[in-house]
């Protein structure tokens, strides 16, 4: 989660929703749980199928989990779960044994088969991921969703929801058929040890296809001035406003739960997170009392959804500092950016850029601390440095895209090494910021032997000049290079040096030949 523009910090509503949900201000997913692997690189590959059922008054689920190839010892799910089993025991035989927080098996009889029963009731009454709104459920899956301690490593795993009339589930999970949208659904090895956002409950999910990505949202029950049709228009918006940077929206299917929040602000969006666990999916707290025309543009669901097109990364400056930078610079290639504080001198283009460099300048104003950049980061969550890492990070974004724009003619950007790693994004393991810069030097050094760059750039080599810092370069402070002038939070776009002012226009232009025309 970013600090909002206007103060550059966490406003009061959002730091209470923390402190009570106990969620770290942040977009990043859910931290991988490791488990043992099994090599079946020669044989066959195990087979997991699950049926999900709920009765009527979503008190109870009923799972029931098939398994062909090795047999399992024991099954697993998340540190809380068993105690919200009821019952669970082989099908047709004997009862399953608790053993600590797993489930312990002995033999899988003639079916091959496990169920299990789950209280609904305990399993969405605790835990900051999971609430029940009415007749409608947020519910992790590693509050239910058991699965084999060793997850093999060929693996086809599906599930399929046989529900009551009229009840919904919302995952992440892709239909394996698109035409059979009540059959089975696919889970790769990320639904298993990595959580996701997930719906359940009496509601119509908000079905809509955005920058080549198929969405389903899920709206928990609760007051809201916001209808579906602007709760699809806004969503919509932040997922085409992604698209001008990969192209299209990264993802192929993202689940969304929207959260009616009460607030005494008028913060259209109080909190969000994004998670990859069986593919993409976000969480988003509504403010309640927000219609409909607040929301397209504001800035949470575009930094959440950013969020999907970036691989799993451990340190925190680059997986928060890069989403922070691009958040606001692709709401002002989209047109997004305060729409009626333009001057009768400028230009739409010339407007937008100079209400994105507003916000970064502010973001930037960094007085020195005592902590580097890379320790901030390191200890973030501890000590609660997240505006200086977050807003560091994306120092070095800018200086990274100005850098590159600068020794290109404009011709290469952040964007393309933004491109570069992209598909990665859905690998099921954390990487390293360095190995990740690496792979972006290999790039920019082509670059150089082609002779599409004037001078050689190393993104390890500036990275570490930030990291090593306790403030912000004064340089990037002052957003040089780009052909402004900044004081006070305030900027005044020049003309010249003609070179940085083409640099600048080219940070902030749309990219309309994708089809995506600003708003």
């Amino acid at each position: 989660m970013l600090p909002s523009r206007s103060t550059v910090r966490p406003s009061i509503a959002l730091a209470l929703i923390l402190c009570l949900a106990g969620c770290r201000p942040s977009a990043s997913t859910a931290t991988p749980t490791e488990h043992e692997s099994i090599d079946e690189a020669s044989g066959a590959a195990a087979r997991w199928s699950y049926q999900i059922g709920v009765d009527e008054r979503l008190e109870r689920m009923q799972l029931s989990l098939c398994m062909e190839g090795q047999l399992p010892r024991r099954l697993t799910a998340g540190r809380e779960a068993i105690h919200f089993v009821t019952d669970a025991r082989v099908r047709g035989g004997p009862e399953l044994q608790r053993d600590g927080r797993t489930l312990a098996i002995t033999t899988l009889g003639e079916h091959g088969c496990v169920d299990i029963e789950i209280d609904l009731a305990r399993a969405s009454a605790s835990g900051r991921d999971s609430s029940r709104r009415g007749d409608t459920l947020m519910l992790a899956p590693d509050r239910w969703l058991w699965y084999p301690a060793q997850i093999p490593e060929r693996l086809e795993a599906r599930a399929r929801f046989e529900l009551p009339e009229a009840v919904a589930a919302t995952v992440p999970w892709p239909h394996v058929d698109a035409d059979d949208r009540s059959g089975w659904r696919q889970l790769d090895r990320t639904s298993f040890g990595w959580n996701a956002w997930i719906a359940l409950g009496r509601y119509r999910p908000i079905e809509f296809e955005a920058a080549q990505c198929e969405f389903e949202v899920a709206v928990l029950d609760g007051d809201r001035a916001a209808s579906d049709a602007g709760i699809e228009a806004w969503l919509r918006t932040a997922a085409e406003t992604v698209a001008q940077l990969y192209g299209r929206f990264p993802r192929e299917r993202v689940a969304i739960v929207v959260v009616p929040s009460p607030s005494w602000g008028t913060t259209p969006v109080l909190f969000g997170m994004a998670r990859r666990g069986g593919g993409g999916s976000v969480m988003l707290l509504l403010n309640e009392a927000v219609d409909d025309p607040a929301l397209p543009g504001e800035w949470v669901a575009i930094h959440e959804l950013l969020h999907l097109g970036m691989p799993l990364i451990a340190e925190p400056w680059m997986s928060e500092g890069f989403v922070t930078y691009y958040t606001h610079v692709l709401r002002a290639r989209r047109g997004l950016l305060d729409r009626g504080g333009a001057s009768a001198s400028e230009t739409p283009l010339e407007h937008q850029s100079r209400a994105a460099l507003e916000i970064l300048h502010v973001g930037f104003d960094d007085r020195p601390g005592a902590r580097s950049l890379a320790a901030a980061s390191e200890t973030m969550h501890q000590l609660g440095n997240y505006r200086r890492v977050y807003w560091g990070g994306a120092a070095l974004a800018f200086d990274l895209d100005v850098r590159i724009r600068s020794a290109s003619n404009n011709h290469r950007s952040l964007d393309d090494l933004m491109l570069a790693i992209r598909p990665l994004a859905p690998e099921r393991r954390r990487f390293a910021a360095d190995d990740l810069l690496a792979q972006m030097d290999e790039q920019l050094a082509r670059w150089h032997e082609a002779g599409l760059l004037d001078r050689e750039i190393s993104c390890s080599s500036i990275a570490a000049l930030h990291l090593r810092s306790r403030a912000i370069p004064t340089d990037v402070q002052q957003l040089r290079g780009i052909a402004v002038e900044a004081e006070s939070g305030r900027i005044r776009l020049l003309a010249d040096p003609i070179d940085e002012a083409q640099i600048r226009t080219g940070l902030f232009a749309p990219k309309i030949d994708e089809g995506l025309e600003p708003q």
